[in-house]
């Protein structure tokens, strides 16, 4: 076990006593990403070098445990967002854009088409 592991494990648990009006299933996710996080970071760092100031500059940029907990309180507070409504077109509409997207691509295959004749004429 390393020594700066009591670090680590200090500053969960302060993280999950500040997490507990979240609801448990939310705290638990927080902790594992939090853990995940933390020895991600930790194994950028050589074993044999890893310092006590590195593992806590780790940790304080992860921020205090007590506004963690304040940000997860507000996030489980908001009711779930419900997906939008799907767009729908009504027909008349429908066949309007359908017309639309005709006229234009009969407007761009004309340009080409003259652009096209111009440049063989230029050009032969």
């Amino acid at each position: 076990m390393n020594p700066y592991d009591d670090l680590v494990n200090d500053y969960l648990r302060a993280v999950e006593q500040a997490l507990a009006g979240v609801p448990a299933n939310r705290r638990e996710e927080l902790l594992a990403d939090l853990s995940q996080h933390i020895a991600a970071r930790r194994a950028e760092l050589s074993p044999e070098h890893e310092t006590e100031l590195e593992v806590r500059s780790i940790l304080e940029l992860l921020g205090d445990p007590e506004e963690l907990a304040a940000e997860a309180l507000v996030d489980a507070a908001l009711p779930p967002q419900a997906p939008p409504p799907p767009l729908l077109i009504q027909p008349k509409r429908r066949a309007a854009a359908l017309i639309w997207v005709a006229v234009t691509i009969a407007a761009v295959a004309t340009m080409c088409v003259t652009a096209g004749l111009l440049a063989f004429l230029l050009f032969a």
